[in-house]
């Protein structure tokens, strides 16, 4: 029959293995850690645990709901538009039409009014 050593023995040795450890010298200053300390911490881990799968879950479920986006060179927006373009070939056209028809009209009236050009 092999060696069977008491509770209260076999507790006594390993508090002398675990001498330098704070925990037990903790634990023989204050007593031994109540049920509902243990219970609260389960709990805690518990919630943990739920909270994490749910954030994994709803990812998972984003990322099975929405397609993927494709890669583009530009990134996101759009590039800004070149102004340089026809606007400015029309708003001078404008001013140049306008700039003869002063010319045309003054040159023809002037004489009349008596406004030298």
């Amino acid at each position: 029959m092999p060696w069977e050593e008491t509770h209260q023995a076999r507790q006594e040795r390993l508090l002398r293995q675990m001498h330098g450890n704070p925990r037990v010298a903790y634990m023989l200053q204050h007593g031994p850690v109540p049920h509902w300390v243990k219970v609260a911490r389960q709990h805690r881990e518990q919630k943990a645990r739920e909270a994490r799968q749910a954030a994994a879950d709803a990812r998972a479920e984003l990322t099975e709901t929405e397609p993927q986006p494709t890669a583009r060179t530009r990134g996101r927006h759009r590039a800004p538009r070149r102004w340089w373009g026809w606007p400015a070939t029309a708003l001078g056209t404008v001013l140049l039409l306008g700039q003869t028809a002063m010319e045309t009209l003054g040159a023809s009236l002037a004489p009349d009014i008596g406004i030298p050009i």
